[in-house]
């Protein structure tokens, strides 16, 4: 297992979301369920997160096609495939004759950002702090929102929100989730979705519809930046749709710049 755990934190950027699930269950016996390997544990080849979602992780040509073969023998549990674009592509041409019909939206360019710099401009305090226990009624309609429109499929489909409800309340409880609340609304919400090593992955960053074009994204995302370093991981990372046109102006004026690509593949 520890021989895996130095695999992924090769490129924690990269690999946030994998290894921080990696990392999470690494005591418990779905480690198995969810994760292979390929090669020894000493020289590993690649990895493949096969939960909610499918991931490779940091996987050679040899190992790629090794998980296609696993994956394409199996019937489809994921809701995606995400990962570094080259080998999100290398798997997807090897599963797309038998997954290829099943799939509801490919987003191939999704910029890898990480906060390496000072903003463009001066940006003006914008209130952001942790949500607290006891905020979950005024943070969840804000998740939901946030869900619907970023993943596009509604999290209270199936169960009634339990399930989605219960991961708001799980990341509020661990300090994973800041917010701007003015006179009891959320207008900008985001949370920690991932930390890896020395890096935290910012997910699920929503302002309030009627209040968008103010400036409160940026001004939120500068301050966020700050204190998910003091409060999780050194560096901040995030990623986003390319097509994202406003969402990508407020992170580049919060600090953010390019060091990767990531693909999703939506089912």
């Amino acid at each position: 297992m520890q021989g895996a755990i130095d695999h992924v934190l090769t490129d924690p950027l990269v690999n946030a979301l994998p290894g921080a699930r990696l990392v999470d269950i690494r005591h418990s016996l779905s480690v198995g369920q969810e994760f292979s390997v390929a090669g020894e544990e000493r020289r590993t080849d690649g990895l493949l997160w096969h939960g909610v979602n499918v991931s490779p992780v940091s996987a050679s040509p040899r190992a790629i096609g090794l998980f296609a073969e696993h994956l394409a023998a199996r019937p489809r549990r994921c809701s995606s495939i995400v990962g570094e674009r080259s080998a999100v592509a290398s798997l997807w041409a090897q599963l797309a004759p038998v997954w290829g019909r099943q799939i509801r939206e490919q987003r191939w360019s999704q910029p890898l950002l990480e906060a390496t710099a000072e903003p463009s401009r001066p940006l003006p305090p914008s209130g952001l702090r942790r949500a607290v226990r006891g905020e979950e009624e005024i943070v969840f309609p804000a998740a939901v929102s946030m869900f619907r429109e970023e993943v596009g499929t509604d999290p209270l489909a199936h169960d009634g929100g339990r399930g989605y409800r219960s991961r708001v309340r799980d990341l509020i409880t661990l300090g994973r989730t800041y917010v701007v609340v003015r006179d009891g609304r959320v207008l900008f919400k985001a949370d920690v979705g991932a930390v890896l090593g020395p890096v935290a992955q910012i997910h699920g960053v929503w302002v309030d519809p009627e209040r968008r074009g103010e400036g409160i994204g940026r001004a939120a995302m500068h301050d966020l930046v700050g204190l998910v370093a003091r409060d999780h991981a050194p560096r901040v990372s995030l990623y986003v749709n390319d097509f994202n046109e406003p969402a990508r102006r407020a992170y580049a004026a919060a600090g953010f710049t390019q060091r990767g690509e990531l693909t999703t593949i939506l089912f």
